[in-house]
Order: structure tokens, then C-alpha cells, then sequence
């Protein structure tokens, strides 16, 4: 099988590359050191007569600033270079995100999208527009939504609250009970390639949802030094932000926004995961972050 790759070098695409590589002829697209070297947020690609088999398209943005450039309209450039010959299969990787932060527990992929951030809005809007371009060129699609992802090189909010918990810079609201789905990269890599042949829409998270503290847990005992994580009450926490909001523990921590996005539920059912895939069975995301699992096969940060 003849395979297109983008975002080969993003934390996703370093899982990706290497299982998609056995047994297949695996081609890259990203902005520098690859098969096909192209910036999706200002140029289409050129393939030539190149033709593939399959497409996955995992090069993204995790920032509202750059979201629309990269997410929305690079996968407008990216179907635009494929006009020409249009693959047998396109596996879009979308997000988590397409959902509203507060959808609740066991969220399914039928639920309505109601993204609140630009990274959202970006993935639900490219969504629709590779359904639609699949459809109109006979391409079987895939859509996965992925959890919070960890792994190697991760980034985004979960790197920033990574540095927090071990900086000390971590403050949890007491009684907030608030829980998120998440997955190793590892784990969705191994899904993008069992599914690619089958087509739909799946959410995909390790099934074992989790609380915030919990998470911050997790991360402080991954830095190998465990650390008391500090709690206050709400009204408390509104008094430390409107008093201390310029201390960078207060700012990082007890924002309106922060607080926001770490008090809303939104956890993902991977029950169309599981009946596509019978044998999923992913790494319990908090005791890899943990490094507590013994299976998982860890890797430097």
C-alpha cells in the first residue's frame, strides 16, 4: 500500500510513521525534511503523478492562533493537491475539541458539535469539508476524534499544565470533580491503523476517565518527585485572583479561563471504537503518565 503522511514529525505522526512503514511504501508531507515539502497554511502541495492508497492527514494545530491557517484551510490545500488523483482512503484527524467543553460523561460521535475555541471550530469545519470532498471522489474516510494525547514530545495545554504541577504553579479548586478522557498517542496511532479500512466517526480515548487532580497526580510523579498538591475553595480562589492575579502560581492556575476549562466535564465514549476494533485494548493513560504502568514501553521526554 502507497501511503501519504502529514505531520510526520508532530507527537502523533512519530507513532504513526514508524507502524504505518511495515509493509508499506509511507511518503511525508510537512515543512521541512520530508518527501514532499510544502507549508499547508500558505502553499497546496504538488504530488505530480503521484497516487496513493491512503492519506493520513494528522498535520495539525493545538493553538487558536494558528488553528485556522493549519486546520481549516491547509486541509483545503491538502484536497486540493489531491484533486488530480484522489486516494482510495483518507483517514482526517480531528480533535476532542469539536465538542463543547461541557458536553458531560460518554459524549458519542453522534453528538451535536458545539466547539467553543478555534481549534474546535477549525476541526468540526474541516471535518465537513473532507465528508463532503470523499464523498464527491469515492474516498473511503475515516474521522477520529482523539482525547487529550500523551506522549512523546507532547505540547499544547497538556505540556502547560505538565510544567505547572512540576513548578509548583498548580492550584486545585476544592470539590472540583470535573473529568476528561484521555489517551496515549501510542494507542491512537494503532487505531488510525486498523480503521482507515473500515470508514466512520470514532472517538478515541483509553475508556478510563479521570479528574483533574487526578491528572496533576499523575504529572507530579512523573517528574520523579512527588509533590502535595495545593487546594483551595472557590471563593477563596476568587479572592487569590482578584488580589494576586500577577503571582505566576495564581495566573497560571486561577485565571477565569483556566478555571473554566479545568471545571467543565467532557469524557468521550469509545463504544464505536470498540465494536470497529474488537481487540482495542489501550494503555491506561494516568499510570503511563504515572510511569507506573510496567508494559508501556516509555520513551525520554
Amino acid at each position: 500500500m502507497k501511503i501519504l503522511l502529514t505531520g510526520a514529525s508532530g507527537m502523533l505522526g512519530g507513532y504513526l510513521l514508524p507502524l504505518l512503514k511495515e509493509g508499506n511504501e509511507v511518503k511525508t508531507l510537512q515543512r521541512h525534511d520530508a518527501d514532499f515539502i510544502c507549508d499547508l497554511t500558505a502553499d497546496m502541495p504538488d504530488f505530480g503523478d503521484n497516487t496513493f492508497d491512503l492519506v493520513v492527514h494528522a498535520a495539525g494545530s493545538a493553538d487558536d492562533g494558528t488553528a485556522l491557517d493549519l486546520n481549516l484551510e491547509g486541509t483545503r490545500r491538502l484536497l486540493s493537491g489531491l484533486e488530480k488523483n484522489p486516494p482510495k482512503e483518507f483517514v482526517y484527524v480531528s480533535s476532542w475539541e469539536v465538542y463543547s467543553p461541557d458536553s458531560g460523561e460518554g459524549v458519542k460521535e453522534d453528538h451535536q458539535l458545539w466547539a467553543s475555541t478555534k481549534v474546535g471550530q477549525s476541526k468540526a469545519r474541516a471535518e465537513e469539508i473532507v465528508r463532503k470532498w470523499c464523498a464527491d471522489h469515492d474516498v473511503l474516510l475515516t474521522v477520529v476524534r482523539p482525547a487529550r494525547m500523551f506522549g512523546k514530545g507532547v505540547k499544547g495545554e497538556m505540556r502547560t499544565l505538565f510544567n505547572d504541577v512540576v513548578n509548583s504553579r498548580y492550584i486545585h479548586v476544592r470539590d472540583n470533580d470535573a473529568k476528561l478522557s484521555l489517551v496515549c498517542a501510542s494507542d491512537v496511532a494503532e487505531a488510525i491503523e486498523k480503521l482507515h479500512s473500515i470508514g466512520g466517526t470514532f472517538n478515541i480515548s483509553d475508556g478510563k476517565d479521570a479528574k483533574w487532580i487526578e491528572l496533576a497526580e499523575a504529572m507530579s510523579s512523573n517528574s520523579g518527585a512527588m509533590k502535595r498538591q495545593t487546594f483551595l475553595p472557590k471563593k477563596w480562589a476568587d479572592v487569590a485572583w482578584k488580589l494576586a492575579s500577577w503571582i505566576p502560581a495564581v495566573k497560571a492556575s486561577l485565571s477565569p479561563d483556566v478555571l473554566s476549562r479545568r471545571s467543565k466535564t467532557l469524557t468521550l465514549s469509545s463504544e464505536a471504537l470498540k465494536i470497529a476494533f474488537p481487540g482495542w485494548n489501550p494503555y491506561p493513560t494516568i499510570d503511563v503518565i504515572g510511569r507506573v504502568n510496567k508494559d508501556y514501553p516509555y520513551q525520554d521526554r
